[in-house]
């Protein structure tokens, strides 16, 4: 028999969870802090995962002409996934009609929730972190992303002599958060 892969352990996990939901409600209820916990353990991984692959991918090329080309070009590919993805889920919502039946209170009571609209400068500062610790603790990956390629650039301008036991550090954390989220 085949080993499954994680993606699949995490499809067969869905359906089991979907399954105790449908049949089981109670039990469902009771194992929700499985799934809190895994969800947590994800969001865990992914600002130290994502800077040291970016500091050990830019840093570790030392040629920022070349780093600069693959970060268009991975920016375009971005930008065609994302829209894709856009287009997948206004299909999807046009077919299923999430929605319809709720009643106009739980409507007007989830109003509250929506947050201000931010002017072009509120939104332009906001993409550019205080803290790198603080815009992982709470989840901001765009701020992480946009600190790690400054400073992935500011590490590749160090002499390859002091920039090589960054490398390493970087290097090694990748590799135990990969891992770690095959542990997960």
């Amino acid at each position: 028999m085949k080993k499954l892969t994680l993606t699949q352990w995490i499809f067969v996990g869905m359906a089991i969870g979907l399954l105790a939901g449908w049949l089981t409600p109670n039990l469902a209820v009771e194992l929700r802090p499985l799934s809190t916990i895994f969800l947590r353990l994800i969001k865990s991984i992914i600002a130290p995962l994502i800077f040291a692959t970016l500091v050990v991918g830019i840093a570790g090329h030392g040629n920022l002409k070349q780093v600069g080309r693959m970060g268009i070009k991975s920016l375009i590919y971005f930008e065609i996934v994302t829209t894709l993805a856009l287009v997948i889920g206004l299909v999807a919502v046009n077919i299923v009609k999430p929605g319809v039946g709720v009643g106009l209170e739980s409507a007007q009571a989830a109003t509250e929730f929506v947050g201000k609209k931010q002017s072009f400068s509120e939104i332009l500062t906001h993409i550019f972190p205080q803290s790198f610790f603080e815009a992982a603790a709470q989840g901001e990956v765009l701020q992480v992303v946009v600190f790690t390629l400054i400073f992935a650039i500011g590490l590749a301008l160090v002499p390859q002599e002091k920039r090589a036991v960054m490398l390493s550090f970087c290097d090694s954390l990748a590799e135990t958060m990969f891992k770690f989220t095959g542990i997960v």
